[in-house]
């Protein structure tokens, strides 16, 4: 016994000694002399710092994933500065370096809102990955919030955009982030990485459609939720619902709103033949809103009915607003209340609009140009005009919905793209209508390029649909191991189920069985869908 002790505590030691060893020698790499600065060639770099960092905890996640927790890494940061020459702006680079357990493969990851990274959120969680990182700032301060709604630095000063802070957030600090990460890889590793990805949802869905589409080589793999595209049309169609509410004066409660969500999801249901609070099928949803006018709803332990003035905002927000510049409204069993709909109310019961910090910020610094500007004041004709406005000033930098994906085709590329169809914050419909322009494009995208819709998951994640949160792992078995995802895998959701979710244009099928298993689902492009029994409730 005594000599099997002797012998595990060598075993021990040994292993203790080579972990010392190993991070012994990634510290020595880890500094700002050893690491050569990249090359950009049209940027300055105005400073290269790099130190190891130890026992680094953080909760963090990876894009579109509900999986988060709490991870503690050691790694070597590495902060680079730089400058655009003759653009007198600073963005900042973060470039995390596993000390060890590298897994030979780089991941860049995107932001959301109106920042162009997240930074730690989302860098922890990939250095306990395994995988070498980088996240840029793009050029303005780096928001933590779900959403960073901040827009206050797209202003140089009153009625003037900054155009090279609004450039270095559309894509120049976001495709730089590609070299940067490569070389500095390569610097400290001595080797390039193996594979090199992109990750991002909302805003950071959009980067990533955006290198598919303008910079076809930077990444093998990109992963793009709940995409940001349009990004100038439907966030400022997004007020609609608000616009209507202040022409009307009339506030509703967030119950009243609620209230017309539960009603509209009882009703449409049961179209994919199972009853689970999701509306798997949005299109066949073609309920009003002034439908359910006269109902009772509960709210606060007091019944009260839904109102028709109730009924005309929600409608709005279904619908989005009309014309030539408007936009799709969101899904029927997607939250309204978050952004759509924003009310408050007083202990006596009265109501007013309250702001809605993402939609209210886009019309005030980048259509208006007026810090002091009230969304609450415009006409309809003032809002017609910003949807105008925007969509023409603003598309060519900001829409990235180029559907010719030939170049990123050549180059090997592969993409995976979801959409949550009960997103609180952008219109699914805009994510189906271009990888439908997609189609028409190329009849054969789907050999690199593949879309799919997620019944019931709300922006990136949440919501009672399963999420995907093994569609990064499966893009990388597309790229490294050429195997396509035929369904993305998902599960974890709030109501507990795991369903495969389908690629464009088949949809999700139920098919009999327990609704809880994926193995009761399948993909059908029957748009009819022949429907099944009802299922009774869960």
């Amino acid at each position: 016994m005594a000599t099997q002790a002797m012998l595990l505590l060598l075993i021990f030691l040994a292993q203790v000694s080579f972990t010392h060893g190993a991070l012994s020698d990634a510290t020595f790499k880890c500094s700002s002399t050893s690491i050569d600065k990249p090359q950009l060639s049209t940027a300055d770099i105005l400073s290269l710092e790099a130190s190891p960092v130890y026992n680094y905890t953080a909760f963090s996640l990876g894009p579109g994933t509900n999986e988060g927790g709490s991870y503690t890494i050691n790694f070597c940061n590495v902060t680079m500065s730089y400058t655009h020459v003759g653009w007198n702006d600073t963005i900042t680079t973060q470039v995390w370096l596993p000390l060890t357990d590298w897994n030979g493969k780089f991941q860049a990851l995107g932001g959301g809102g109106y920042s162009s990274g997240f930074g730690s959120t989302y860098l922890t969680y990939a250095v306990a990955n395994g995988f070498a990182t980088v996240s840029t700032d793009g050029g303005h301060a780096t928001g933590t919030s779900t959403i960073p709604t901040d827009l206050t630095w797209a202003l140089a000063s009153k009625g003037n955009i900054d155009w090279v802070l609004l450039e270095d957030y559309a894509s120049k600090a976001t495709v730089e982030m590609a070299p940067i990460g490569k070389q500095i890889i390569e610097s400290y590793f001595d080797q390039a990485a193996n594979y090199s990805y992109f990750n991002g949802c909302s805003g950071g869905g959009r980067q990533g459609l955006m290198l598919a589409q303008r910079y076809p080589e930077a990444f093998d793999g990109i992963l793009a939720i709940s995409p940001a595209i349009n990004l100038e049309r439907f966030i400022p169609a997004g007020f609609w619902a608000s616009q209507v509410m202040n022409q009307i004066k009339s506030y509703p409660h967030p119950c009243e709103i609620e209230a017309f969500t539960k009603a509209a999801i009882k009703i449409c249901d049961h179209l994919d033949g199972v009853k689970d609070n999701i509306i798997s099928f949005p299109k066949l949803c073609t309920v009003n809103a002034h439908a359910f006018v006269g109902e009772p709803y509960t709210c606060n332990g007091t019944e009260r009915r839904l109102s028709a003035l109730g009924a005309k905002v929600v409608q709005a927000a279904w619908t989005g607003p009309p014309g030539r510049y408007g936009w799709y409204g969101l899904s029927k069993d997607a939250s309204l209340t978050s952004y759509y709909i924003t009310t408050e109310c007083s202990s006596n019961g009265t109501c007013y609009a309250s702001d809605s910090d993402l939609l209210d910020s886009w019309i005030t610094y980048l259509v208006t140009k007026e810090p002091q500007f009230s969304s609450k004041n415009m006409t309809d004709s003032t809002f017609f005009d910003a949807l105008h406005y925007s969509s023409v000033e603003y598309a060519s930098m900001l829409g990235t919905r180029d559907a010719d994906l030939s170049n990123f085709k050549a180059a090997g590329g592969k993409m995976i793209t979801w959409h949550g169809l009960a997103d609180e914050v952008i219109p699914p419909e805009g994510t189906t209508s271009y990888y439908e322009e997609v189609l028409e494009q190329d009849p054969r995208a789907k050999d690199y390029f593949r879309y799919f819709e997620a019944p019931g998951v709300g922006h990136c994640y949440g919501g009672v649909g399963p999420i995907p949160n093994d569609a990064f792992s499966q893009l990388m078995q597309w790229v490294e191991d050429g195997i396509p995802p035929d369904t993305l895998e998902a599960t974890n959701g709030e109501g507990g189920w795991e369903r495969p979710l389908c690629p464009y244009p088949s949809q999700q099928q139920y098919t009999g069985g327990d609704p809880s298993n994926a193995s009761s689902f399948s993909c059908s492009e029957d748009h009819q869908r022949t429907m099944v029994p009802l299922l009774g409730d869960l």
